[in-house]
């Protein structure tokens, strides 16, 4: 109830939103969004990590789901890079990241011993996401694909910076936050330029860019919280008993 409630108030605002004059883009969306980063910031696999209590079997799923994403993502690449033959510029930027998310997929797929991804029956969280982007491959703009996997890009340095990935323990997923949610990365700034480019030449709208950027970083809040959250927040009444019980501990031998 209470996420559809704040989905609904997220809404409300954004519809009162409208890019100023001279505003970028790229500047306009991410602030438009900044209630779903914080819904991220929030989510179970990233406070799981940070509290170091993400369960290992629940982080196999996640990364099991992911590998496939970035199959089916490289595939939609392609399929907008296809379709974008009167743009030589774009279809060569598709294409050139259609063969980087290959790479992610190969990597991943020896990491997680995944012989196709066919024979992966994807989280509800991760399907949708994945079908997401490939209806804007297949029934937009080329360059709009290009738009609907900005949020994955930036949204992860971003979270990187605000756990301080840089410095800080996260126990046994120290080495996964460092490696994927550096905040140092500067990728997504490629994906920008291209949209702006499109938005400056009358290919992208403003009212359409929010639309498919928003259903992006709702399907990030998502993902992410496909997983069972750990800690305190899993469950809520048990905490209290449990703090109960340290405080009468704590009186019965320290009166």
């Amino acid at each position: 109830m209470y996420k559809q409630l704040f989905a609904l108030i997220a809404l409300l605002s954004m519809a009162e939103c409208s890019i100023k004059e001279g505003q970028k883009l790229s500047d306009f969306l991410w602030e438009v969004t900044a209630e779903y980063r914080q819904q991220a910031l929030n989510a179970s696999l990233i406070q799981g990590m940070v509290k170091k209590c993400l369960d290992p079997s629940e982080f196999g799923g996640y990364m099991v789901d992911d590998t496939v994403y970035c199959y089916e993502g490289s595939e939609s690449l392609k399929i907008a890079g296809g379709r974008s033959n009167d743009n030589v510029t774009l279809q060569t930027f598709l294409n050139q990241k259609a063969e980087s998310w290959v790479g992610y997929w190969e990597w991943l797929n020896e990491i997680w011993h995944i012989k196709n991804a066919e024979g992966v029956r994807l989280g509800e969280a991760a399907k949708a996401y994945v079908n997401h982007i490939r209806n804007v491959s297949e029934s937009q703009e080329p360059v709009y694909t290009v738009l609907a996997l900005t949020p994955c890009a930036k949204l992860w340095p971003w979270l990187g910076q605000q756990i301080g990935a840089s410095e800080n323990n996260f126990g046994v997923y120290t080495s996964w936050v460092k490696e994927n949610l550096d905040p140092e990365s500067t990728g997504y700034k490629k994906y920008e330029q291209q949209v702006e480019w499109a938005y400056e030449a009358g290919t992208v709208t403003a009212d359409k860019a929010l639309k498919i950027f928003t259903t992006s970083m709702q399907n990030e809040v998502n993902f992410f919280n496909s997983v069972a959250r750990c800690g305190c927040g899993a469950n809520v009444p048990s905490c209290f008993l449990l703090l109960a019980l340290l405080l009468i501990s704590s009186r019965l031998y320290h009166p």
